[in-house]
């Protein structure tokens, strides 16, 4: 049973918080720019989005989904696209800016998205009194 607030905010809020948590992820590359060595990370998307797209099972009798249940986490691994600079460093500025912006946009987009679906619930509630 969804509840009042229906599964879609409990997933925008999951949504959101992949969102912070790579947000940090590419803060941290940036933060890192200057120190030798550095290799720059990514959280990976495919593993959240394989997660979120896993079927659920209602009866004993049905097929469970692969890796259904296993509590995945979010994933950080070393950015595969970076290129390597003189000093071993693999950040590059304008491409973690992009990411961070893009980043940003679609937490926004998830933010405005939950905020509409509140706002239409208060609205029903006040047509109700």
């Amino acid at each position: 049973m969804p509840g009042i607030f229906g599964h879609e905010i409990s997933e925008l809020a999951k949504v959101m918080n992949y969102r912070l948590f790579r947000q940090g992820i590419i803060s941290s590359n940036i933060a890192n720019i200057d120190t030798p060595g550095y290799k720059a990370r990514e959280a990976t998307f495919e593993d959240e989005l394989s997660s979120r797209l896993q079927m659920k099972t209602t009866r004993a009798a049905h097929i469970p989904s692969p890796g259904a249940g296993a509590g995945k986490t979010f994933q950080v691994t070393e950015d595969p696209y970076s290129r390597i600079g003189n000093d071993s460093n693999t950040v590059d500025l304008d491409r973690e800016m992009m990411k961070l912006n893009q980043n940003q946009i679609l937490y926004s987009a998830s933010a405005q998205i939950i905020e509409g679906k509140l706002t239409a619930l208060k609205d029903v509630i006040r047509s109700i009194r």
